[in-house]
């Protein structure tokens, strides 16, 4: 199959705002098992020695899923995503002999070796020509494909693959190898909130549920690591560009109890994070997303989650982050002899400059254990959060025109504590804005399954506890600066904080509101 040159323009970044480091599961150690005369002779020649080496590694797999996940695994771990011909727009050989002497592949090229290992280990795989969501996509479908990836018959069905997404990702114009399973077996349904195939036999949908351009459009961009969280939609979903009139809420199904879940607001065109600007709910498995706009700009919206039972930390810095207080903090622990020298050195090998962005990111080995845990050591000790969040959601957001926004200078939400955002069954019901007034009766009303008891307190001052009513809510009615002030007598609040307990004795902060 031979592709043009309107497939180099299929970029496999998945820009997430926050990464994470180890987050997902280990490739198969086939892959470094490779005996390394095979290894060497399959650059060398591969025409020649291409089946020696899907015979090593999928000889006494049973399986075909497990024989197609170690070659996906194997190409994720020796071909890198070809940065220099991507942004040069010269096209050059896509076959996979050229791949495999080259060592580096745009989107073409990994499907076409996928494909050619698959039919060495007796597997049917297809290439799927269509259209992706990714790098450079705005509003509307292109003229032509813009992308490429693979489907693979196992047993009597389907499988959908994409490798070239698994790889890794591109930051700025640097290529940085970051593996993930994401794209290997996603359920077809789900693929095609980002991948929407020019045929639409290659669906693999029921009649019912094929995907129009139209409603491809509309749709948001959902990466697969979405459902590798165990998130389902749970009533409307936002739209790839959604538009509002006020704040709009979105509902979501859980299926991992160790998932926590974070909410985000930037301005589209600079990044930056716009503050109090989403609020997550949880009950259980339901949870609920709600977002609003400040102003007429345009903004983006992100949901990030992150297992609350992992030990994951961030997959890359900023360089004044990085040179100014990871690396300085760390050589100090060297000096001290609270870590080795060779630990020290496992830091400054874990992690590289990408000049065009201004960022460390991580120099991936997932087999490099020693390696890695010395990394994870230095982090503990330099009290990093262990609990690094990635982007799992992602859609425009503005207002309708007629609405204005909230105000650039309100604080929509109430401010979360990092404890608020690892509970697994606790909303609040009211009051949802993140401000309360002076002189105010305010009704607090908090529903939760993670503690046993509430209350609030401004300021400092002593802890009003909410009763806990028949609708098993915790609640009550404060008068701000009044029954409800800071330590000081005579002083006016300045914030109302919510606190939460599990034992009645115990209390840590949920969330604090600003007082006007």
């Amino acid at each position: 199959m031979k592709y043009g040159k309107r497939f180099v323009l299929c970029l496999l970044v998945l820009a997430f705002f926050s990464l994470q480091l180890y987050a997902r599961g280990m490739m198969n150690s086939r892959v470094r098992n490779v005996p390394s005369d095979i290894s060497a002779n399959v650059i060398q020649n591969p025409k020649k020695n291409l089946g020696a080496l899907v015979q090593n590694l999928t000889e006494g797999l049973g399986d075909d899923g497990l024989k197609v996940r170690v070659i996906h695994d194997w190409i994720c771990d020796n071909i890198a995503y070809d940065a220099d011909m991507y942004f040069s727009g010269k096209v050059k050989k896509q076959d996979w002999e050229s791949i495999l002497k080259g060592r580096k592949a745009l989107a073409p090229g990994y499907v076409d070796l996928f494909n050619k290992m698959c039919d060495l280990a007796g597997i049917e795989s297809i290439a799927i020509k269509g259209y992706f969501k990714g790098f450079g996509y705005g509003d509307d479908i292109p003229n032509e494909p813009n992308h490429v990836w693979n489907a693979v018959k196992i047993g009597s069905g389907w499988k959908l693959v994409d490798v070239t997404l698994d790889t890794g990702s591109l930051e700025q114009r640097t290529f940085v190898k970051r593996y993930s399973t994401q794209w290997l077996f996603l359920e077809p349904e789900n693929f095609l909130y980002s991948h929407l195939p020019e045929n639409s036999s290659y669906q693999y949908v029921d009649s019912s549920k094929l995907r129009t351009k139209e409603q491809f459009k509309q749709e948001p961009y959902v990466p697969g690591v979405f459902f590798e969280y165990g998130f389902r939609f749970d009533g409307e979903v936002p739209g790839y560009r959604t538009t509002v009139s006020g704040p709009v809420t979105y509902g979501f199904k859980l299926t991992d109890s160790n998932v926590s879940v974070l909410g985000g607001v930037c301005e589209k065109v600079t990044m930056v994070k716009v503050a109090n600007a989403s609020w997550i709910g949880r009950s259980g498995n339901c949870l609920s997303a709600s977002f609003d706009v400040p102003t007429a700009k345009e903004y983006q919206a992100f949901v990030y989650a992150c297992r609350s039972d992992e030990e994951t930390y961030p997959w890359f810095f900023s360089d004044s982050e990085f040179d100014g207080n990871i690396l300085p903090k760390a050589k100090k622990l060297a000096s001290s002899g609270e870590i080795s020298k060779a630990e020290l050195k496992s830091l400054t090998d874990s992690y590289f400059k990408v000049a065009h962005n201004r960022r460390y990111y991580l120099n991936e080995d997932l087999f490099d254990e020693e390696r890695n845990e010395n990394v994870k050591k230095v982090f503990r000790l330099l009290k990093l959060s262990s609990k690094s969040m990635e982007e799992v959601l992602r859609f425009d957001i503005r207002s309708d025109g007629v609405y204005k926004g909230y105000g650039s200078n309100v604080v929509k939400y109430p401010t979360a504590y990092t404890e608020y955002t690892f509970c697994k069954s606790t909303s609040l019901v009211s009051p949802l804005s993140g401000t309360v007034k002076l002189g105010d009766s305010v009704h607090f009303e908090i529903a939760t399954g993670d503690y046993s008891a509430v209350a609030v307190s401004a300021d400092g001052g002593g802890l009003k506890k909410l009763v806990k009513g028949g609708n098993g809510n915790y609640s009550g009615d404060f008068t701000i600066g009044g029954d409800l002030g800071p330590k000081d007598e005579g002083a006016v609040p300045t914030s109302i904080s919510v606190f939460a307990s599990k034992d009645g004795k115990h209390y840590e902060g949920l969330w604090v509101y600003k007082v006007e």
